[in-house]
C-alpha cells in the first residue's frame, strides 16, 4: 500500500501532527508545497483550522489532485476552537476532484497566542498514531 502524508502549518501544531501520523505509517510529512510522486492508495492531508476553515495552501493542493493518482483521502486538523465545517468542505473539494474522503478524521488543539500553548501535547500525538494505524490497518 503506498501512502503520503500533505498538510500545511502556519503555527507547527499541524506539522507535529503530520510527523506523528507519518511516524505510524513509514512515510515522511511533507508540505502541501511538495507534489505527489505517482499513485497513492491512501493521503492523509493535515490542516490548521482558521475561522472554521482549512488553509488557502491545503485548498489549492486539493484543486490539484486527481483521482486517478489518489485511492482515497483521510482529513486531519489542528485548530484552537473545533473544526468548524472543515470536513465537510474538505469532503466537498475532493468530491469534486472524483477522490473518496474516508469517513473517519481526527482533530486536536493546536496552539493559537496564549491559548492551548501545549497542544497538540502527547496525547494528542499519541492519539494521532493511533488513529493513523486504525486506517491503514487491514
Amino acid at each position: 500500500m503506498k501512502i503520503a502524508v500533505r498538510y500545511y502549518s502556519r503555527g507547527g501544531s499541524t506539522e507535529k501532527t503530520a510527523r506523528a501520523i507519518a511516524r505510524e505509517v513509514r512515510e515522511r510529512a511533507e508540505t502541501t508545497d511538495k507534489p505527489l510522486e505517482g499513485k497513492v492508495d491512501v493521503l492523509f492531508i493535515g490542516s490548521g483550522i482558521y475561522k472554521g476553515h482549512i488553509d488557502g495552501h491545503v485548498k489549492s493542493f486539493i484543486e490539484s489532485l486527481s483521482s486517478s493518482r489518489v485511492g482515497k483521502a483521510v482529513f486531519f486538523s489542528t485548530a484552537m476552537l473545533g473544526g468548524g465545517n472543515s470536513d465537510e468542505e474538505v469532503r466537498k473539494l475532493l468530491e469534486k476532484q472524483g477522490i473518496p474522503m474516508d469517513t473517519r478524521t481526527f482533530h486536536c488543539h493546536g496552539k493559537f497566542l496564549f491559548f492551548h500553548r501545549d497542544h497538540p501535547d502527547q496525547k494528542d500525538l499519541l492519539d494521532a498514531e493511533i488513529f493513523a494505524r486504525k486506517i491503514i490497518k487491514k
